[in-house]
């Protein structure tokens, strides 16, 4: 009976050691479930949170493209007045041309004043709608701020003889012109260099011009061979 009970007393203590151990594995094994999965959500969250970033930025870029395609940037800075004069094309811009032909305009409704007149360089809306008097820019700056200024000095010409030139500031805010300062008059001597060598670019264009015509219409005139 003793050795039985002994026996029974040890397999006892056998099976609650096994039990303890199977235990104490069971929670080890949880904890450890526990921690790579805790682990997975953070890493989870992580990737989440660099996409939304990322998501965000492409929204960000793809919001600046679309504006900058709307209102593209100009090469210009914000500042001081960048001269136009280096590139006689800029001269004859249509933009350029635009605003003279506006200070023109403008020039005859205030020469024609009582204040005005007398004036050598007096000039009536009519001769201007007319297109007997004209402007020749012969100088021209251009100011970047909410829109731009334009400084210009340009002369007067009524049938192509000189009357005089004028230097004026015009504000172009998005194709809304005003004439912010009127400047110096100057005489046709003061400008006569300046005015000298536009007429002479342009004649220089024209001959270029008739010369490119002539050589387009022989081509024409030349039948190919048969």
């Amino acid at each position: 009976n003793i050795i039985i009970m002994t026996t029974a007393r040890r397999s006892n203590t056998i099976i609650s050691t096994i039990i303890f151990i199977s235990l104490c594995i069971i929670a080890i094994t949880i904890t450890r479930q526990s921690t790579i999965n805790l682990r997975l959500r953070n890493e989870n969250s992580e990737v989440s949170a660099r996409r939304t970033i990322t998501d965000s930025s492409q929204i960000i870029m793809s919001s600046r493209q679309q504006q900058e395609s709307v209102h593209p940037r100009t090469n210009n800075m914000v500042g001081g007045y960048s001269n136009l004069g280096h590139d006689k094309n800029l001269l004859k811009s249509e933009q350029v041309v635009k605003v003279t032909n506006y200070a023109l305009k403008e020039h005859a409704e205030k020469s024609t004043s009582t204040a005005s007149v007398g004036h050598s360089l007096t000039i009536s809306p009519d001769e201007v709608e007319s297109g007997q008097v004209t402007a020749v820019v012969l100088e021209a700056q251009q100011q970047v701020v909410a829109g731009l200024n334009y400084k210009l000095t340009i002369a007067l010409l009524k049938d192509s003889t000189c009357l005089g030139a004028l230097k004026v500031t015009v504000y172009d805010r998005f194709g809304d012109l005003r004439v912010t300062k009127w400047g110096d008059q100057l005489t046709c001597d003061d400008v006569q260099d300046l005015l000298t060598e536009v007429i002479q670019v342009e004649e220089s264009e024209e001959k270029a011009l008739d010369v490119e015509e002539k050589i387009e219409e022989g081509m024409e005139e030349v039948e190919p061979n048969e």
